[in-house]
């Protein structure tokens, strides 16, 4: 019995992360969304019950139906004891029912993809600042801890608890309802709704925490919304299709960004026969459908970037002087210094240590607690032959990652470095 349960905690974990924003999304759209809370805990409440349960029951086959079940009969308990809804039952096949039998809400196999956009787009409301819609899209569909929240954010805890506090209330009180907005309200939200994801997508694919170097849920996850947003007529858009594409070419290198023994591997390391090359398929399917409008976004200019570091035949093949002006471009749009970084370790490649490292050392304040600066200024150092210093870097950088890979990778380099003498 033991042996079985961290094998089943590790089920319910994944079942939880990849479904808990539709589970959300399905069960707003049965009882509305100014339920939320209390959905939100039903939600938990079926993780809850699943841990204590299925170690003797048996996993049910149907795992996904049973914590939907397990959940909505929660929300029908909890409204009950609150007599805010008297009327409220609930059948077999997951229906909800009035008591004049009228159907609330339509069949979850039928309807999810279109509960989860319409989630999507209520946390995404004008009524609440852009912070706070991505805040609570990351919350609520994403299955975000607000500590992962607000690592994202680079911000505390509790203010980011407060702005999703806040940021429901704001939207209870404007009665929001949950609904694709028009091609004329789309503009105010979609913006909010593509950071969101786009944060999703970043912490799957270089995890903050944990033991392993990526999340794939997560990863998959965001591809999957991004996907949703992508075939809507209402939502589809070339900047929707951008973003797509950066997701797919990024995720198809997911395969070699670590070794068999879950160590990290940089770009030059990687095998790139082991790239999924049907994300690479669909990437490129994605880029062009993107390159259908007049305007080019900040997406647009990443994608390629992740374009032309996929497609390279090999990576020092790469086109360093084209991803370097596609930076360029960003960073005229928007300064970034985590982008910066980036764009140094490019110029690296073009005009050598010197002039990369002498641009790095302007970021230390801003990037003063960020793992992968130290890390780039490490490499720098002991190219330069400065090992005293090298080793100071990769210090701070283990101090400052809480990612076991890594701290690893952070290790493995502190023992290449060759020491100075005097």
């Amino acid at each position: 019995m033991t042996d079985r349960v961290p094998v089943l905690s590790e089920t319910i974990d994944h079942l939880f992360r990849h479904h808990s924003g539709q589970m959300v999304a399905s069960l707003c759209r049965s009882f509305g969304f100014d339920k939320i809370d209390t959905v939100e805990d039903a939600v938990q409440d079926s993780l809850i019950a699943a841990m204590k349960t299925w170690p003797f029951s048996g996993v049910p086959v149907d795992q996904f139906a049973w914590l939907m079940r397990t959940a909505k009969n929660r929300c029908i308990d909890s409204l009950r004891r609150s007599s805010k809804s008297t009327s409220i039952d609930v059948d077999e096949n997951f229906e909800l029912r009035s008591e004049n039998n009228e159907l609330i809400g339509a069949s979850f196999a039928s309807e999810i993809d279109e509960d989860q956009l319409q989630m999507i787009f209520a946390c995404c409301h004008p009524a609440i600042s852009p912070d706070s819609r991505v805040a609570l899209t990351l919350k609520t569909v994403g299955g975000f801890s607000v500590g992962e929240i607000a690592h994202a954010f680079l911000a505390k805890e509790d203010s980011i608890a407060k702005l999703i506090t806040r940021a429901k209330s704001k939207l209870r009180d404007s009665g929001v309802r949950m609904e694709i907005p028009t091609p004329v309200e789309l503009p105010d939200r979609v913006d909010s709704v593509l950071k969101a994801l786009y944060l999703m997508f970043n912490e799957g694919y270089g995890a903050s925490t944990g033991e392993a170097l990526t999340r794939k849920d997560l990863v998959f996850e965001a591809i999957r919304l991004i996907s949703l947003l992508a075939k809507h007529p209402v939502t589809t858009s070339p900047k929707v299709d951008a973003l797509a594409a950066l997701f797919c070419f990024q995720a198809a290198r997911m395969p070699q960004r670590s070794d068999h023994n879950g160590e990290l591997l940089i770009l030059a390391e990687q095998d790139r026969d082991a790239w999924d090359k049907r994300l690479i398929a669909r990437g490129l399917h994605h880029f062009r459908l993107s390159a259908s409008g007049d305007h080019m976004s900040d997406y647009h200019l990443e994608a390629e970037i992740a374009a032309i570091y996929t497609l390279a035949a090999a990576y020092f093949s790469t086109d360093w002087r084209r991803i370097l002006t596609c930076y360029d471009e960003l960073q005229l749009r928007q300064f970034s210094p985590v982008r910066e970084l980036n764009r140094l370790i490019v110029l690296g490649e073009l005009e050598g240590t010197e002039a990369a490292y002498k641009r790095l050392l302007d970021l230390g304040k801003e990037l003063s607690n960020y793992s992968l600066f130290f890390i780039t200024k490490a490499h720098y150092e002991n190219l330069r032959g400065e090992s005293v210093l090298a080793v100071a870097s990769l210090a701070r950088a283990f101090e400052l990652s809480d990612n076991d890979s890594v701290k690893r990778f952070i290790t493995k380099k502190l023992a290449e470095i060759t020491p100075q003498h005097p």
